[in-house]
């Protein structure tokens, strides 16, 4: 038995598969009637390449979003939650609606020049890794950074002395575990 929530989203997860399907369908339509008829732009190859990650994530999420049903139309499956923010049908949805955009400029230009704009994709993409890469390639020694000597002599030597090389965030905790509890009682 599904619960009402699974309910929720499968009802969710159709109304999205129906909207991307119908919009998938118009435009590509409208981007073969622009290639095929009116010969603009002349080859039609590099919409076909650069269209097939279009299509195959289309699959992915409709092979991984749609429910399933038995003969009776009980919820058997409720499907991945196609809306999930974070998720990887996330980043599938933005290749496919910059697909759609490229494919609606081509239209509007007439010239397969527009495709070149597909590498805003695989550099996204980079910049994203390289979020997550860069802090463990530049990791620093000893925890702070380096302070150029005009900036790091105080003019008060004894507050040094008396930090021994301690954040001040660090020297705030151990004044407050040396304190005590702070637990008032009534």
């Amino acid at each position: 038995m599904a619960s009402q929530s699974g309910k929720k989203q499968a009802t969710s997860n159709v109304k999205t598969l129906q909207e991307l399907h119908l919009i998938s369908l118009a435009i590509n339509v409208l981007s073969i009637i622009a290639l095929f008829i009116f010969k603009r732009p002349s080859n039609w190859f590099p919409w076909i390449i650069i269209s097939l990650p279009s299509w195959g994530l289309q699959y992915f999420i409709e092979k991984g979003g749609r429910p399933r049903f038995n003969d009776e139309g009980k919820l058997l499956r409720v499907g991945d939650d196609l809306k999930l923010s974070g998720s990887l049908y996330e980043y599938f949805f933005d290749v496919i609606y910059v697909t759609w955009i490229l494919d609606i400029l081509m239209i509007v230009f007439g010239t397969n020049f527009i495709w070149w704009i597909y590498l805003i994709i695989p550099g996204f993409a980079g910049y994203k890794i390289w979020g997550f890469i860069a802090p463990f390639l530049f990791k620093s020694k000893g925890g702070a950074a380096a302070v150029p000597k005009g900036l790091s002599e105080s003019t008060d030597n004894e507050s040094n002395d008396a930090n021994n090389g301690k954040s001040k965030r660090r020297q705030k905790l151990e004044a407050r575990r040396d304190k005590g509890p702070s637990v008032k009682y009534r």
